[in-house]
């Protein structure tokens, strides 16, 4: 099948949805259905994924697509067990000129970049990497070990082990000092896979498979899903850069499931009941966060969520808490303006835990479609990202960048704040290793952490 053929289809299957979704669902309520026009909007995000060169950049676009049909796909069948008003149109409308704007921004950079050309060595043996990690890699190694006995130590039993409802409770357990840089949990899984890969006897690739089998459960031991899932997305990105192309394969796919199974089994868990069927409680598992999303452009416009300010819970989130004291402000009290804490009592007021919606849906109720501004350049800042991904040769600028990329990926339906406190902690360790690279006289490689 021919490009233009193939952009022809995609395209015409992107407008047919919403008359295959009145046909498959049959709901009589027309409001819960998108429109033609709204699916007709995503033909220039569609048309651009093919004018892309870089495949990283082209599947983190296809991700944030993707995402509006999970969304879609969770509020119809969410109907069907709950059938409250919810009008899907006029969010998804939104959400798709944002993606236009944050695709265009992919564009300008990819068209103004130069494509690294791969030797034919590359080609069939993958991108030669030096390793420059020393020591340090024993550090990433037995962090997750490290994470949990202090986890134990203050909490005293594992959440998602107790076999009751944790949601209430979650939030509000002190966890310890070293639990504030779970993130680095995330890294380390990406070191296990290295190990794993690069084993030369299955009974060592079978040891360090254990390993990672074990960090993965380790970060999950809250019943929180963000570091299971950028470390399903950071190594899933690393395995494709050492092989020296980006394909659809088995391990893929197996990636993929494993990252919707756990998702959902911790769901499940988290809300004490690993044998209940989530389709009958919530309908499709996945895609609660664009639902909020929706319900929130349904009753609220840009500007009017009470105490909600973008710009201040980013600075907060990021910012260390000792700078921000010594400027006057509080750190918790900056945070708190965030979506999450701002979003959760919206449509509940006993509602305790927070909301999560997304990127698009934080910069448009905080800026309205000013936030386009700012949807453009975090486009831009992707298409950089991904292509220093393929430019690297350093093992600890694959390590650095694969999970950032994945830690951006999921900006779909996080919250700023969780993503730019990640920002901030990784640079606390790179500044640990930049100090161990010093000390080992090793040759220096910055991996250009974006901002």
């Amino acid at each position: 099948m021919s490009k233009n053929v193939l952009i022809l289809v995609c395209c015409a299957l992107a407008q047919l949805t919403p008359l295959a979704y009145e046909a498959l669902f049959g709901y009589k309520e027309y409001y819960i259905y998108p429109s033609l026009m709204s699916h007709t909007l995503l033909i220039i995000p569609i048309v651009i994924i093919f004018l892309l060169r870089n495949r990283y950049t082209k599947a983190f676009l296809i991700i944030w697509i993707a995402w509006l049909y999970v969304g879609e796909v969770k509020i119809l069948t969410y109907f069907a067990i709950n059938p409250y008003y919810i009008a899907m149109d006029e969010g998804c409308v939104i959400y798709n000129i944002y993606l236009i704007f944050m695709s265009v921004g992919m564009l300008i950079h990819d068209a103004n970049t130069r494509i690294p050309i791969r030797s034919a060595a590359e080609e069939s043996t993958g991108r030669p990497i030096y390793d420059d990690l020393a020591w340090f890699e024993y550090f990433l190694l037995v962090f997750p070990l490290l994470w949990i006995a202090d986890f134990m130590r203050n909490v005293g039993f594992i959440p998602i082990l107790s076999g009751s409802d944790v949601t209430d409770t979650m939030y509000g357990l002190n966890y310890g000092y070293v639990y504030n840089f779970g993130f680095f949990n995330c890294l380390s899984a990406v070191v296990l896979y290295d190990r794993m890969l690069k084993s030369p006897t299955k009974r060592i690739k079978f040891f360090w498979l254990a390993m990672l089998v074990l960090a993965v459960l380790i970060m999950s031991a809250d019943s929180k899903r963000l570091y299971l899932l950028v470390s399903l997305l950071a190594i899933f990105v690393y395995d494709k850069l050492m092989a020296g192309s980006l394909v659809v394969n088995l391990k893929t796919v197996v990636l993929m499931l494993s990252g919707v199974v756990l998702y959902v089994f911790l769901q499940n868990v988290r809300l004490g009941s690993t044998t209940e069927s989530p389709f009958k409680r919530d309908g499709f598992p996945l895609g609660a966060e664009f639902r909020e999303y929706i319900r929130a452009v349904n009753e609220y416009k840009p500007g009017e969520i009470p105490g909600y300010d973008l710009a201040a819970s980013t600075v907060g989130a990021f910012a260390n808490s000792f700078l921000l004291k010594l400027a006057g402000y509080d750190k918790s009290e900056l945070v708190h303006k965030d979506s999450a804490y701002t979003f959760m009592k919206l449509f509940d007021d006993e509602n305790t835990l927070g909301i999560r919606t997304g990127l698009t849906s934080e910069l448009y109720f905080a800026y309205g479609f000013y936030g386009l501004i700012f949807i453009s350049l975090f486009g831009w800042l992707v298409s950089s990202l991904s292509y220093r991904l393929v430019r690297v040769t350093k093992k600890s600028s694959l390590i650095f960048l694969s999970t950032l990329f994945g830690l951006l990926v999921l900006t779909a339906f996080g919250q700023s704040s969780v993503t730019v406190g990640c920002l901030c902690v990784t640079m606390y360790l790179y500044a640990l290793f930049a100090g161990i690279r010093l000390i080992s006289h090793r040759p220096a490689d910055s991996p250009h952490l974006p901002a």
